[in-house]
Protein backbone atom coordinates (compact mmCIF):
# COMPACT_ATOMS: atom_id res chain seq x y z
CA UNK A 1 0.00 0.00 0.00
CA UNK A 2 1.61 3.12 -1.07
CA UNK A 3 2.51 6.27 1.40
CA UNK A 4 -0.84 8.31 2.32
CA UNK A 5 -1.14 11.65 0.57
CA UNK A 6 -1.83 14.80 3.78
CA UNK A 7 -5.11 15.43 2.69
CA UNK A 8 -6.13 11.80 3.49
CA UNK A 9 -4.23 11.78 6.65
CA UNK A 10 -5.98 15.17 7.76
CA UNK A 11 -9.34 14.19 6.44
CA UNK A 12 -8.87 10.77 8.33
CA UNK A 13 -7.94 12.73 11.45
CA UNK A 14 -10.36 15.55 11.38
CA UNK A 15 -13.40 13.03 12.44
CA UNK A 16 -11.44 12.40 15.91
CA UNK A 17 -12.87 16.27 16.21
CA UNK A 18 -16.37 15.02 16.90
CA UNK A 19 -15.01 12.03 19.17
CA UNK A 20 -12.67 14.59 21.23
CA UNK A 21 -15.79 17.11 21.71
CA UNK A 22 -18.18 14.40 22.74
CA UNK A 23 -15.73 12.98 25.52
CA UNK A 24 -14.60 16.59 26.52
CA UNK A 25 -17.93 17.47 26.62
CA UNK A 26 -18.74 14.17 29.21
CA UNK A 27 -15.89 14.24 31.18
CA UNK A 28 -15.99 17.78 32.07
CA UNK A 29 -19.49 18.87 31.92
CA UNK A 30 -22.14 15.95 32.23
CA UNK A 31 -21.86 15.08 35.62
CA UNK A 32 -21.64 18.61 36.74
CA UNK A 33 -24.16 19.94 34.49
CA UNK A 34 -26.58 17.46 35.88
CA UNK A 35 -25.33 16.99 39.42
CA UNK A 36 -24.26 20.54 40.52
CA UNK A 37 -26.69 22.68 37.74
CA UNK A 38 -29.77 20.98 37.66
CA UNK A 39 -29.37 19.57 41.00
CA UNK A 40 -29.67 15.33 40.18
CA UNK A 41 -28.20 13.75 43.05
CA UNK A 42 -24.55 12.30 42.54
CA UNK A 43 -25.74 8.80 42.90
CA UNK A 44 -28.28 8.96 40.46
CA UNK A 45 -25.76 10.61 37.88
CA UNK A 46 -23.62 8.05 38.16
CA UNK A 47 -25.99 5.21 37.95
CA UNK A 48 -27.34 6.93 34.82
CA UNK A 49 -23.49 6.77 33.65
CA UNK A 50 -23.13 3.53 34.22
CA UNK A 51 -25.63 2.13 32.54
CA UNK A 52 -24.47 3.46 29.67
CA UNK A 53 -21.43 1.99 29.83
CA UNK A 54 -23.52 -1.18 30.02
CA UNK A 55 -25.04 -0.80 26.87
CA UNK A 56 -21.40 0.38 25.65
CA UNK A 57 -20.17 -2.56 26.38
CA UNK A 58 -22.44 -4.54 24.12
CA UNK A 59 -22.51 -2.21 21.34
CA UNK A 60 -18.66 -1.76 20.95
CA UNK A 61 -18.33 -5.34 19.69
CA UNK A 62 -21.08 -5.44 17.77
CA UNK A 63 -20.32 -2.25 15.75
CA UNK A 64 -17.03 -3.95 15.54
CA UNK A 65 -17.75 -6.95 14.02
CA UNK A 66 -20.83 -5.90 11.76
CA UNK A 67 -18.88 -3.20 9.72
CA UNK A 68 -15.78 -5.99 10.12
CA UNK A 69 -18.44 -8.22 7.76
CA UNK A 70 -19.85 -5.46 6.01
CA UNK A 71 -20.01 -5.51 1.97
CA UNK A 72 -20.97 -2.35 0.05
CA UNK A 73 -19.68 0.03 -3.05
CA UNK A 74 -18.70 2.32 0.06
CA UNK A 75 -16.67 -0.51 1.40
CA UNK A 76 -17.00 -1.34 5.22
CA UNK A 77 -16.02 1.41 7.14
CA UNK A 78 -17.93 4.30 5.75
CA UNK A 79 -21.46 3.83 5.42
CA UNK A 80 -21.77 3.81 9.18
CA UNK A 81 -19.63 6.72 9.20
CA UNK A 82 -22.09 8.72 7.03
CA UNK A 83 -25.14 7.12 9.27
CA UNK A 84 -23.63 8.49 12.45
CA UNK A 85 -23.42 12.32 11.75
CA UNK A 86 -27.05 13.34 12.38
CA UNK A 87 -27.81 11.12 15.19
CA UNK A 88 -24.82 11.95 16.69
CA UNK A 89 -25.37 15.83 16.93
CA UNK A 90 -28.89 15.87 17.58
CA UNK A 91 -28.78 13.75 20.67
CA UNK A 92 -25.72 15.48 21.60
CA UNK A 93 -27.75 18.93 21.53
CA UNK A 94 -30.60 17.27 23.48
CA UNK A 95 -28.43 16.04 26.38
CA UNK A 96 -27.66 19.50 27.03
CA UNK A 97 -31.12 21.20 26.58
CA UNK A 98 -33.61 19.10 28.66
CA UNK A 99 -36.92 20.53 28.41
CA UNK A 100 -38.69 22.62 31.20
CA UNK A 101 -40.38 20.45 32.95
CA UNK A 102 -37.26 18.06 33.79
CA UNK A 103 -35.77 19.54 36.52
CA UNK A 104 -34.42 18.94 40.11
CA UNK A 105 -38.12 19.17 41.14
CA UNK A 106 -38.83 15.94 39.79
CA UNK A 107 -35.14 13.40 39.84
CA UNK A 108 -37.16 10.72 37.72
CA UNK A 109 -37.44 12.78 35.02
CA UNK A 110 -33.89 13.62 35.17
CA UNK A 111 -32.61 10.71 35.63
CA UNK A 112 -34.47 9.21 32.38
CA UNK A 113 -33.81 12.38 30.33
CA UNK A 114 -30.18 12.05 30.94
CA UNK A 115 -29.97 8.45 30.79
CA UNK A 116 -31.76 8.14 27.45
CA UNK A 117 -29.96 10.88 26.16
CA UNK A 118 -26.52 9.39 27.27
CA UNK A 119 -26.81 6.22 25.98
CA UNK A 120 -28.55 7.30 22.86
CA UNK A 121 -25.20 9.63 22.60
CA UNK A 122 -23.23 6.94 22.86
CA UNK A 123 -24.75 4.38 20.79
CA UNK A 124 -24.70 6.97 17.67
CA UNK A 125 -21.22 7.57 18.92
CA UNK A 126 -20.63 3.80 18.50
CA UNK A 127 -21.87 3.63 14.88
CA UNK A 128 -18.99 5.89 14.05
CA UNK A 129 -16.02 5.55 15.87
CA UNK A 130 -15.73 1.83 16.27
CA UNK A 131 -15.35 2.07 11.87
CA UNK A 132 -13.39 5.16 12.02
CA UNK A 133 -10.62 3.13 14.48
CA UNK A 134 -10.87 0.62 12.37
CA UNK A 135 -10.43 2.51 9.11
CA UNK A 136 -6.94 4.24 10.47
CA UNK A 137 -5.68 0.37 11.12
CA UNK A 138 -6.13 -0.70 7.32
CA UNK A 139 -5.23 3.26 5.48
CA UNK A 140 -1.24 2.19 6.27
CA UNK A 141 0.39 -1.44 7.53
CA UNK A 142 3.82 1.02 8.34
CA UNK A 143 4.94 0.76 11.35
CA UNK A 144 5.78 4.32 11.68
CA UNK A 145 2.73 5.66 9.97
CA UNK A 146 0.44 4.29 11.85
CA UNK A 147 1.67 5.91 14.73
CA UNK A 148 1.33 9.38 12.62
CA UNK A 149 -1.79 8.49 11.91
CA UNK A 150 -2.65 8.02 15.52
CA UNK A 151 -1.10 11.33 16.33
CA UNK A 152 -2.66 13.24 13.69
CA UNK A 153 -5.72 12.20 14.88
CA UNK A 154 -5.11 12.67 18.28
CA UNK A 155 -4.17 15.81 18.09
CA UNK A 156 -7.17 16.64 16.18
CA UNK A 157 -8.85 15.20 19.26
CA UNK A 158 -7.17 17.44 21.66
CA UNK A 159 -8.55 20.36 19.33
CA UNK A 160 -12.42 19.37 20.33
CA UNK A 161 -11.30 19.28 23.77
CA UNK A 162 -9.94 22.97 23.42
CA UNK A 163 -12.28 23.67 21.41
CA UNK A 164 -15.09 22.74 24.05
CA UNK A 165 -13.48 24.48 26.69
CA UNK A 166 -12.55 27.59 24.53
CA UNK A 167 -16.13 27.90 23.77
CA UNK A 168 -17.57 27.49 27.16
CA UNK A 169 -15.62 29.42 29.77
CA UNK A 170 -14.45 32.07 26.70
CA UNK A 171 -17.98 32.75 25.07
CA UNK A 172 -21.08 31.11 26.92
CA UNK A 173 -20.35 30.52 30.21
CA UNK A 174 -19.78 34.34 30.77
CA UNK A 175 -20.86 35.12 34.41
CA UNK A 176 -23.92 37.07 35.17
CA UNK A 177 -26.05 39.42 37.88
CA UNK A 178 -27.67 35.49 39.08
CA UNK A 179 -24.22 33.75 38.48
CA UNK A 180 -20.87 34.92 39.30
CA UNK A 181 -19.81 31.58 38.34
CA UNK A 182 -21.45 31.36 34.79
CA UNK A 183 -20.43 27.42 34.44
CA UNK A 184 -23.71 27.47 36.95
CA UNK A 185 -26.10 28.98 34.63
CA UNK A 186 -28.32 26.46 32.87
CA UNK A 187 -29.49 28.69 30.22
CA UNK A 188 -25.74 29.05 29.08
CA UNK A 189 -25.45 25.08 28.18
CA UNK A 190 -28.14 24.57 25.12
CA UNK A 191 -26.64 27.09 22.78
CA UNK A 192 -23.44 25.72 23.35
CA UNK A 193 -24.10 22.55 22.77
CA UNK A 194 -25.87 23.24 19.57
CA UNK A 195 -22.82 24.62 18.31
CA UNK A 196 -20.42 21.53 19.35
CA UNK A 197 -23.47 19.43 17.91
CA UNK A 198 -23.17 21.23 14.23
CA UNK A 199 -19.53 21.08 14.57
CA UNK A 200 -19.63 16.90 15.04
CA UNK A 201 -22.02 16.62 12.34
CA UNK A 202 -19.46 18.83 9.92
CA UNK A 203 -15.97 16.90 10.86
CA UNK A 204 -17.92 13.51 10.62
CA UNK A 205 -19.14 13.93 6.85
CA UNK A 206 -15.83 15.68 6.43
CA UNK A 207 -13.75 12.46 7.75
CA UNK A 208 -15.90 10.29 5.59
CA UNK A 209 -15.78 12.25 2.17
CA UNK A 210 -12.05 13.12 2.08
CA UNK A 211 -10.98 9.03 2.71
CA UNK A 212 -13.20 8.15 0.03
CA UNK A 213 -10.58 7.59 -2.22
CA UNK A 214 -9.31 5.20 -0.51
CA UNK A 215 -11.83 2.43 -0.45
CA UNK A 216 -10.66 0.39 -3.57
CA UNK A 217 -7.74 -0.13 -1.67
CA UNK A 218 -8.98 -1.52 1.95
CA UNK A 219 -9.46 -5.09 2.90
CA UNK A 220 -12.68 -6.38 1.92
CA UNK A 221 -13.80 -9.44 4.74
CA UNK A 222 -12.87 -12.85 4.30
CA UNK A 223 -15.77 -14.15 6.14
CA UNK A 224 -18.28 -13.81 2.57
CA UNK A 225 -20.89 -11.20 4.48
CA UNK A 226 -22.71 -12.96 5.90
CA UNK A 227 -24.61 -11.48 8.81
CA UNK A 228 -23.68 -11.64 12.27
CA UNK A 229 -25.58 -13.29 15.07
CA UNK A 230 -25.21 -12.22 18.51
CA UNK A 231 -23.42 -15.46 19.26
CA UNK A 232 -20.96 -14.70 16.59
CA UNK A 233 -20.37 -11.11 18.06
CA UNK A 234 -19.98 -12.71 21.41
CA UNK A 235 -17.27 -15.43 20.24
CA UNK A 236 -15.54 -13.09 18.47
CA UNK A 237 -15.45 -10.76 20.99
CA UNK A 238 -14.09 -13.13 23.80
CA UNK A 239 -11.81 -14.77 21.17
CA UNK A 240 -9.59 -11.74 20.61
CA UNK A 241 -9.12 -11.83 24.60
CA UNK A 242 -6.54 -15.15 23.61
CA UNK A 243 -4.41 -13.03 22.29
CA UNK A 244 -1.76 -12.10 25.11
CA UNK A 245 -0.70 -9.45 23.76
CA UNK A 246 -4.41 -7.36 23.26
CA UNK A 247 -5.28 -8.84 26.79
CA UNK A 248 -2.45 -7.26 28.69
CA UNK A 249 -2.77 -3.92 26.68
CA UNK A 250 -6.40 -3.06 27.14
CA UNK A 251 -6.51 -4.23 30.85
CA UNK A 252 -3.69 -1.63 31.42
CA UNK A 253 -5.41 0.84 28.93
CA UNK A 254 -9.05 0.72 30.82
CA UNK A 255 -7.04 0.93 34.10
CA UNK A 256 -5.27 3.56 33.24
CA UNK A 257 -7.89 5.94 31.56
CA UNK A 258 -10.11 5.31 34.08
CA UNK A 259 -7.89 7.20 36.71
CA UNK A 260 -7.44 9.70 34.20
CA UNK A 261 -11.47 10.24 33.57
CA UNK A 262 -11.88 10.29 37.27
CA UNK A 263 -10.08 14.00 37.31
CA UNK A 264 -11.43 15.13 34.06
CA UNK A 265 -14.88 14.53 35.94
CA UNK A 266 -13.81 16.04 38.93
CA UNK A 267 -11.65 19.34 37.23
CA UNK A 268 -14.58 21.55 37.05
CA UNK A 269 -14.90 20.70 40.78
CA UNK A 270 -11.46 21.05 41.66
CA UNK A 271 -11.02 24.66 40.20
CA UNK A 272 -13.85 26.27 40.94
CA UNK A 273 -14.51 25.19 44.61
CA UNK A 274 -10.88 23.74 45.55
CA UNK A 275 -8.35 26.08 43.87
CA UNK A 276 -10.99 28.85 43.90
CA UNK A 277 -10.13 30.43 40.79
CA UNK A 278 -11.97 32.65 38.30
CA UNK A 279 -14.14 31.78 35.37
CA UNK A 280 -10.50 33.30 33.12
CA UNK A 281 -8.22 31.39 35.61
CA UNK A 282 -10.37 28.09 34.53
CA UNK A 283 -10.29 28.98 31.39
CA UNK A 284 -6.44 28.68 31.18
CA UNK A 285 -5.86 26.57 33.36
CA UNK A 286 -8.67 23.64 31.48
CA UNK A 287 -7.51 24.31 27.71
CA UNK A 288 -3.38 23.46 28.93
CA UNK A 289 -4.28 19.86 29.49
CA UNK A 290 -5.58 19.38 25.92
CA UNK A 291 -2.59 21.80 24.76
CA UNK A 292 -0.27 19.55 26.45
CA UNK A 293 -1.44 16.79 24.94
CA UNK A 294 -1.12 18.44 21.25
CA UNK A 295 2.50 18.68 22.10
CA UNK A 296 2.46 15.40 23.31
CA UNK A 297 1.07 13.88 19.99
CA UNK A 298 3.62 16.10 18.07
CA UNK A 299 6.24 14.68 20.28
CA UNK A 300 5.05 10.87 20.13
CA UNK A 301 6.17 10.05 16.26
CA UNK A 302 9.88 9.88 17.59
CA UNK A 303 9.61 9.21 21.32
CA UNK A 304 7.79 5.96 20.30
CA UNK A 305 10.44 6.01 17.68
CA UNK A 306 13.58 5.87 19.83
CA UNK A 307 11.78 4.32 23.46
CA UNK A 308 9.56 1.80 21.28
CA UNK A 309 6.12 1.84 21.74
CA UNK A 310 5.59 0.10 25.18
CA UNK A 311 8.45 1.47 27.10
CA UNK A 312 6.75 4.91 25.57
CA UNK A 313 3.64 4.09 26.95
CA UNK A 314 4.97 3.02 30.43
CA UNK A 315 6.98 6.22 30.69
CA UNK A 316 4.15 8.69 30.11
CA UNK A 317 2.10 7.12 32.54
CA UNK A 318 4.21 6.71 35.29
CA UNK A 319 4.85 10.70 34.39
CA UNK A 320 0.98 11.33 34.67
CA UNK A 321 0.87 9.72 38.00
CA UNK A 322 3.32 11.56 39.57
CA UNK A 323 1.98 15.11 38.13
CA UNK A 324 -1.11 14.48 38.87
CA UNK A 325 -0.39 13.65 42.93
CA UNK A 326 1.90 16.76 42.90
CA UNK A 327 -0.44 19.85 42.76
CA UNK A 328 -2.51 18.72 45.89
CA UNK A 329 0.59 17.22 47.71
CA UNK A 330 2.55 20.98 47.41
CA UNK A 331 -0.97 22.00 48.63
CA UNK A 332 -0.46 19.95 51.90
CA UNK A 333 2.85 21.20 52.43
CA UNK A 334 2.19 24.34 52.15
CA UNK A 335 4.37 24.86 48.75
CA UNK A 336 1.62 25.88 46.84
CA UNK A 337 1.02 29.61 45.64
CA UNK A 338 -2.50 31.36 47.19
CA UNK A 339 -6.15 30.08 46.36
CA UNK A 340 -7.52 32.01 43.68
CA UNK A 341 -4.21 33.61 42.69
CA UNK A 342 -2.97 34.43 39.13
CA UNK A 343 0.90 32.73 40.25
CA UNK A 344 -1.73 29.48 41.50
CA UNK A 345 -2.95 29.63 37.83
CA UNK A 346 0.29 29.77 36.60
CA UNK A 347 1.70 26.67 38.43
CA UNK A 348 -1.27 25.02 37.50
CA UNK A 349 -1.30 25.56 33.93
CA UNK A 350 2.53 24.55 33.54
CA UNK A 351 2.04 21.26 35.59
CA UNK A 352 -1.70 20.23 33.59
CA UNK A 353 0.71 20.78 30.10
CA UNK A 354 2.96 18.31 31.20
CA UNK A 355 0.13 16.40 32.29
CA UNK A 356 -1.56 16.26 28.86
CA UNK A 357 1.85 15.36 27.28
CA UNK A 358 2.53 12.42 29.31
CA UNK A 359 -1.28 11.06 28.99
CA UNK A 360 -0.94 11.39 25.06
CA UNK A 361 1.65 8.78 25.23
CA UNK A 362 -0.63 6.03 26.26
CA UNK A 363 -3.31 7.39 23.81
CA UNK A 364 -0.97 7.35 20.96
CA UNK A 365 0.36 3.97 22.51
CA UNK A 366 -2.82 2.40 22.40
CA UNK A 367 -4.10 3.04 19.65
CA UNK A 368 -0.83 2.69 17.01
CA UNK A 369 -0.46 -1.15 18.96
CA UNK A 370 -3.94 -2.02 18.39
CA UNK A 371 -2.82 -1.99 14.40
CA UNK A 372 0.01 -4.53 15.41
CA UNK A 373 -2.22 -7.00 17.59
CA UNK A 374 -4.71 -6.77 13.95
CA UNK A 375 -1.37 -8.32 12.31
CA UNK A 376 -0.62 -10.82 15.04
CA UNK A 377 -4.35 -11.84 15.35
CA UNK A 378 -4.70 -12.00 11.88
CA UNK A 379 -1.69 -14.28 11.79
CA UNK A 380 -2.89 -16.43 14.51
CA UNK A 381 -6.73 -16.91 13.21
CA UNK A 382 -6.69 -15.99 9.28
CA UNK A 383 -9.34 -12.87 10.04
CA UNK A 384 -8.73 -9.32 9.60
CA UNK A 385 -10.64 -8.05 13.51
CA UNK A 386 -9.86 -4.25 13.42
CA UNK A 387 -13.55 -3.70 13.68
CA UNK A 388 -13.63 -6.44 16.82
CA UNK A 389 -10.04 -4.95 18.12
CA UNK A 390 -10.82 -1.30 17.94
CA UNK A 391 -14.46 -1.79 19.39
CA UNK A 392 -13.08 -3.22 22.51
CA UNK A 393 -10.63 0.33 22.05
CA UNK A 394 -13.20 2.28 21.73
CA UNK A 395 -15.29 1.03 24.77
CA UNK A 396 -11.67 1.27 26.78
CA UNK A 397 -11.56 5.20 25.48
CA UNK A 398 -15.72 5.73 26.35
CA UNK A 399 -14.45 4.55 29.77
CA UNK A 400 -12.80 7.92 30.49
CA UNK A 401 -15.85 9.28 30.44
CA UNK A 402 -18.42 7.12 32.15
CA UNK A 403 -16.47 5.00 34.81
CA UNK A 404 -14.27 7.83 35.27
CA UNK A 405 -17.39 9.96 36.01
CA UNK A 406 -19.01 7.14 37.85
CA UNK A 407 -15.98 7.25 40.61
CA UNK A 408 -16.34 10.73 40.88
CA UNK A 409 -19.87 10.21 41.38
CA UNK A 410 -19.02 7.89 44.23
CA UNK A 411 -16.67 10.39 45.73
CA UNK A 412 -18.93 12.91 45.51
CA UNK A 413 -21.66 10.85 47.28
CA UNK A 414 -18.99 9.38 50.09
CA UNK A 415 -17.83 13.15 50.57
CA UNK A 416 -21.38 14.60 50.74
CA UNK A 417 -21.05 16.76 48.02
CA UNK A 418 -24.20 19.65 48.19
CA UNK A 419 -25.90 19.92 45.19
CA UNK A 420 -27.67 22.63 42.66
CA UNK A 421 -28.19 26.26 43.82
CA UNK A 422 -26.94 26.08 47.11
CA UNK A 423 -23.52 25.56 46.44
CA UNK A 424 -22.14 28.72 44.55
CA UNK A 425 -18.66 29.19 45.96
CA UNK A 426 -15.86 27.48 47.99
CA UNK A 427 -17.33 29.40 51.36
CA UNK A 428 -20.82 27.67 51.18
CA UNK A 429 -18.47 24.06 51.36
CA UNK A 430 -17.33 22.43 54.89
CA UNK A 431 -13.69 22.92 54.75
CA UNK A 432 -13.17 18.81 55.12
CA UNK A 433 -15.14 18.45 52.27
CA UNK A 434 -13.28 20.78 49.71
CA UNK A 435 -9.57 19.39 51.10
CA UNK A 436 -11.48 15.14 51.14
CA UNK A 437 -12.35 16.50 46.93
CA UNK A 438 -8.53 17.51 46.90
CA UNK A 439 -6.91 13.81 48.09
CA UNK A 440 -8.97 11.82 46.34
CA UNK A 441 -9.29 13.31 42.32
CA UNK A 442 -5.38 14.53 43.09
CA UNK A 443 -3.19 11.56 44.51
CA UNK A 444 -6.28 9.00 44.93
CA UNK A 445 -6.60 9.31 41.29
CA UNK A 446 -2.58 8.27 40.74
CA UNK A 447 -2.85 5.93 43.18
CA UNK A 448 -5.83 3.96 41.20
CA UNK A 449 -3.52 4.27 38.15
CA UNK A 450 -0.81 1.96 39.12
CA UNK A 451 -2.66 -1.48 38.20
CA UNK A 452 -2.75 -0.27 34.76
CA UNK A 453 1.31 0.55 34.30
CA UNK A 454 1.81 -3.18 35.66
CA UNK A 455 -0.40 -4.48 33.01
CA UNK A 456 1.11 -2.78 30.68
CA UNK A 457 4.81 -4.47 31.93
CA UNK A 458 2.85 -7.62 30.34
CA UNK A 459 2.62 -6.56 26.42
CA UNK A 460 5.61 -7.99 24.57
CA UNK A 461 4.70 -6.91 20.74
CA UNK A 462 7.98 -4.75 19.82
CA UNK A 463 9.27 -3.40 16.16
CA UNK A 464 10.97 -6.68 15.77
CA UNK A 465 8.11 -8.66 16.61
CA UNK A 466 5.64 -7.23 14.21
CA UNK A 467 8.01 -7.10 11.28
CA UNK A 468 8.37 -10.93 11.51
CA UNK A 469 4.18 -10.93 11.66
CA UNK A 470 4.01 -8.83 8.49
CA UNK A 471 6.78 -10.93 6.75
CA UNK A 472 4.71 -13.89 7.47
CA UNK A 473 1.51 -12.35 6.60
CA UNK A 474 2.78 -11.73 3.17
CA UNK A 475 4.32 -15.29 2.59
CA UNK A 476 1.04 -16.47 3.30
CA UNK A 477 -0.62 -14.14 1.16
CA UNK A 478 1.71 -15.19 -2.02
CA UNK A 479 0.84 -19.10 -1.26
CA UNK A 480 -2.63 -18.29 -1.24
CA UNK A 481 -2.73 -16.75 -4.75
Amino acid sequence: MSQLSKSVKFSFGIGQMAEGIKNSSFSAFLLFYYNQVLGLSADAAGLAIAISLIFDAITDPMAGTISDRWRSPRGRRHPFMYASALPLAITFYCLFAPPGFVNSDNQSWLFAWMLAFTVLNRGAMTLYHVPHLALGAELSSDYDERTTLVAIRQFLSASGYVLVYGLGFGVFFAPTPEFENGQLNSSAYPPWALLLAVIMFVTIFWSAWGTRSRIPYLPEPKTGGERAALLDILKETVGVFRNRSFAWLISGYIIIIVAFGLTLATQLYMFTFFWELTRFQILTVFVTGPLGSLIGYVVASRLFAWLDKRNAMIAGCCAWMVLQALPVTLYLLDLMPEKGSWVLTISLTVILTLLGASIAQAIVGVNSTIADVADENDLRTGARQEGVLFGAASFAGKCTGALGSLLAGFVLTVIDWPTGESVKTAADLPEQTVLMLGLLAGPGAAFVAVPGVLCLLGYRLDREKTAEIQRRLRERAVSQV
